[in-house]
């Protein structure tokens, strides 16, 4: 069992590399969500900003979003990945950028304990994710958002048009949970076709509940729906 994990993890590390090529999708993406993150610390109050990275891999849209940002020093973040060379790269990187207040929880992102013991977050960023659990899960994770973030505050998501049914789907599940679509954009690509969204929350938020598993990744096992919607 350790020996699969092991490969499992291995190649989710891997995958990643996909990132240094700047013509891919995934890096297309990646700077897309960089943008996206940016621009809600554009529109953040003065004063502390919290941010959540859920399953945050590499951690390469954080640190590229806020190397250079003018609100970079006002920012704590929680990194929460699985896989340890991820999070050590992460770690690495936000380091040698200069960036305080990065912290990176080496652990399982489908946990809520995970979450504990931080503020009321502006921003969650949940990048890569959606398209690897299923629709219970979807609608779990984003319920469990409205645990860790402040009144108002958003999250940067991603999914991919290719699978426009579950697309749709997805987008009314934040509905369903008074979120507010601020942005929605298809990004150009053959492969993933991804799409990055900014949506706000609107409604009450709730209380943090610990012990609580909030997904499972991989629990999708939906092949990619390219009807219309």
């Amino acid at each position: 069992m350790d020996v699969v994990r092991n490969k499992k993890i291995d190649s989710w590390n891997e995958w990643h590399s996909e990132y240094d090529d700047p013509d891919s999708e995934l890096a297309g993406r990646m700077r897309g969500v960089q943008g996206a993150i940016r621009d809600v610390l554009d529109a953040a109050p003065p004063g502390p900003v919290t941010i959540v990275s859920i399953c945050g891999g590499q951690g390469r849209d954080l640190v590229g979003a806020l190397a250079d940002h003018p609100r970079r020093d006002d920012v704590r973040v929680r990194m929460v990945e699985l896989d340890p060379a991820n999070a050590a790269f992460a770690t690495r990187t936000a380091a040698e950028a200069g960036i305080e207040g990065f912290e990176v929880v080496n652990g399982d992102a489908g946990l809520s304990d995970a979450y504990a013991g931080l503020p009321p977050a502006d921003l969650v960023v949940v990048a890569g994710l959606y398209g690897h659990i299923d629709d219970d899960d979807q609608v779990r994770l984003i319920a469990f958002l409205r645990q860790i973030l402040r009144p108002d505050g958003a999250t940067v998501w991603t999914f991919f048009q290719r699978a426009k049914r579950r697309t749709a789907a997805l987008r009314q599940f934040f509905v369903d949970a008074s979120f507010e679509e601020e942005v929605f954009e298809v990004l150009p690509g053959e492969e993933y076709q991804f799409t990055i969204a900014i949506s706000r929350l609107r409604g009450p938020v709730e209380p943090f509940r610990a012990g609580e598993t909030i997904f499972t990744f991989g629990s999708s096992h939906q092949p990619l729906d390219t009807g219309a919607s």
